[in-house]
């Protein structure tokens, strides 16, 4: 078990999950307080967006631009959260439990959401953009079939951990 606690593996992955656990948490609160910020400050900025021609309802399309993006970075942190527990549970030497199976689960429904989901805040993106006449950057749509190969993968991986943790209450009944 002191092996598996000092893995070097173990320990990269955690610090790279506990790295991107913070990123996302640090987008998420300015993206958070962007949403009431651009509501409150609406006004203010309605001179704005008569000035740069565009329609007075702009500002309630950046708020829901933002809590798109606000949504995706939730999703994000709680598939991280969740891949997080499973490493730490692979570092305690038990990894093969039920509740590994419905975490490997969970992630590939988020998985499968933030693919689904960043299709319709991208494009709100791009609208925006257009309404403003500034060049929206590149916007890539389509099926990313990484994403699919990722969602397929973590749902076997969940079949394959539940069986596993079947196996291993079977043999402990045995024993």
């Amino acid at each position: 078990m002191t092996k598996a606690l000092n893995d070097p593996l173990l320990i990269a992955a955690k610090g790279v999950i506990y790295f991107m656990l913070g990123i996302i948490a640090f987008a998420g609160f300015f993206v958070v307080l962007g949403i009431p910020a651009t509501l409150i400050f609406g006004a203010d900025l309605g001179a704005d967006i008569s000035a740069a021609e565009l329609p007075q309802h702009a500002y309630w399309l950046i708020a829901l631009l933002l809590a798109g993006v606000a949504g995706l970075l939730a999703l994000g942190f709680r598939f991280f959260r969740d891949m997080l527990r499973i490493v730490q549970s692979v570092g305690q030497g038990d990894p093969f439990i039920p509740e590994n199976a419905v975490r490997l689960t969970a992630m590939a429904w988020i998985a499968l959401a933030i693919n689904v989901l960043a299709l319709p805040v991208a494009g709100l993106g791009v609208y925006i953009a257009k309404l403003a006449k500034e060049a929206p950057g590149t916007v890539e749509g389509g099926v990313d079939f990484g994403g699919i190969i990722l969602v397929l993968t973590l749902f076997v991986l969940a079949r394959v951990f539940k069986h596993g943790a079947a196996m291993r209450e079977d043999l402990e009944g045995t024993v």
